[in-house]
């Protein structure tokens, strides 16, 4: 990644965009929306690899995350509604300030719940969409009543502390308890309601290029999961490719997670269809 950008949030905190690519400011600007608790900084092979083909990327922490200020924990609370509604609208503000091209928001896992919400809000919407590893965590498309019994104390913890202690307990690091709760009740009910109002309805009037793709073998966003989560965005026109170790292993091992350090294959395909999908509908001629 080249360069960094310092945003200030609305609520005066802050976090940092780091940027690989073409200055060229009209060309496609991939932005992508990390994993729970993954920092904006593990991304920086995959970010690199899509600049490698012709497509400027970037990557930015969420509050409390990574180069955010200040970190998580106790006291510092928000959910998805504060993730899709301040802080990725900052984010987005900040990448259309240099870059007067399509936005394409690449939601990793958690970042394509957030990129649910946003688009079931009444900002503008990006250009288009691609979900990677991103599925419900409806506990019916998960690993049943055992996903079920985890989200549910990782919600419970979570309320009692005051924040989920990730770090101790060797899942998705130092995260804030609303957040924690409105996930844990995302695995329970196979809604996604952050502050009670469900995105299905809203969200399926959005018409744009989505792109979803199916890591093989990814216990954390399986093929039923994907599924239920593509659904939710009914009036997408969805494009779909699974990456699939025998054919397209790229000699590294890639899951849920390293695909972002080991992008070979990948980054290139997802650039290639940015560039031909994302440019062609952008391109009044």
């Amino acid at each position: 990644m080249d360069t960094h950008r310092e945003i200030t949030l609305p609520d005066g905190s802050s976090t940092v965009l780091h940027v690989a690519g073409s200055d060229a400011t009209s060309s496609p600007f991939v932005l992508v929306l990390p994993a729970m608790g993954v920092p904006a900084g593990y991304y920086g092979p995959f970010v690199d690899e899509l600049a490698r083909h012709g497509v400027s990327a970037g990557v930015a922490d969420y509050p409390g995350q990574g180069d955010a200020r200040p970190l998580a924990g106790r006291g510092q609370d928000l959910g998805y509604t504060e993730l899709a509604h301040e802080w990725l609208p900052a984010v987005l503000e900040t990448v259309r300030e240099d870059h007067t091209g399509p936005v394409v928001a690449l939601g990793h896992s958690l970042g394509g719940h957030i990129l649910a919400a946003y688009l079931s809000g009444d900002q503008p919407a990006v250009d288009a969409v691609v979900l990677i590893g991103s599925g419900s965590t409806h506990w019916r498309t998960q690993q049943g009543v055992k996903t079920l019994a985890q989200t549910q104390f990782v919600g419970l913890i979570s309320r009692v502390l005051g924040y989920w202690p990730g770090h101790r307990l060797g899942f998705g690091g130092t995260q804030p308890a609303t957040l924690m709760r409105e996930w844990a009740a995302f695995s329970r009910t196979g809604r996604l309601a952050p502050g009670g109002r469900d995105v299905a309805a809203a969200l399926g009037e959005r018409t744009l290029p989505l792109l979803a793709v199916t890591l093989d073998n990814d216990m954390l966003a399986p093929p039923a999961a994907v599924d239920a989560l593509v659904a939710l965005f009914a009036g997408a026109d969805v494009e779909r490719f699974t990456f699939a170790k025998e054919a397209d292993d790229p000699g590294k091992p890639v899951n849920h997670y390293s695909f972002a350090r080991s992008p070979e294959i990948i980054g290139e395909r997802i650039a290639t269809w940015v560039r031909e999908r994302v440019s062609a509908a952008a391109d009044p001629a």
